[in-house]
């Protein structure tokens, strides 16, 4: 074909993603993933300040399901936890958290682990892998 069979080929291909591109819908998608982003930042700032701030406790993993999304290798589970903080009696919290894959032996139902509570808000709990 030569030179000029390329030059075709090469148009048409570049016709072809001109034909298929979006650059609204690369725009949009964008966008979300940004928020994404934001809003996992703004959670684990305000996770660290839990950290400083919070009372401490400890939880009873009563569910723990899989939501299929994973970060950094990490997988994203709901965990129905039966809270113990201070002198009030046991009450239950859901959360999504990530689960370290090195926490994953101490991630099963029944099982204990340590948690942070805000002080105001007792449905805020920061599970502590690994302490």
């Amino acid at each position: 074909m030569g030179l000029f069979g390329d030059l075709r080929r090469l148009q048409k291909q570049a016709n072809e993603i001109s034909a298929n591109y979006d650059p609204g819908a690369q725009m949009r998608a964008g966008m979300a993933q940004m928020q994404q982003l934001q809003q996992s930042m703004q959670a684990q700032t305000a996770d660290l300040e839990l950290l400083r701030t919070g009372t401490p406790g400890t939880a009873t993993i009563i569910g723990l399901a899989d939501t299929g999304a994973r970060v950094n290798m990490q997988p994203m589970v709901r965990l129905d936890l039966l809270v113990e903080v201070g002198e009030r009696p046991p009450y239950p919290v859901s959360r999504e958290v990530l689960l370290p894959l090195g926490a994953s032996a101490q991630a099963g139902v029944g099982q204990r682990v340590r948690v942070m509570v805000h002080p105001q808000q007792a449905d805020r709990v920061l599970v502590q892998w690994g302490t």
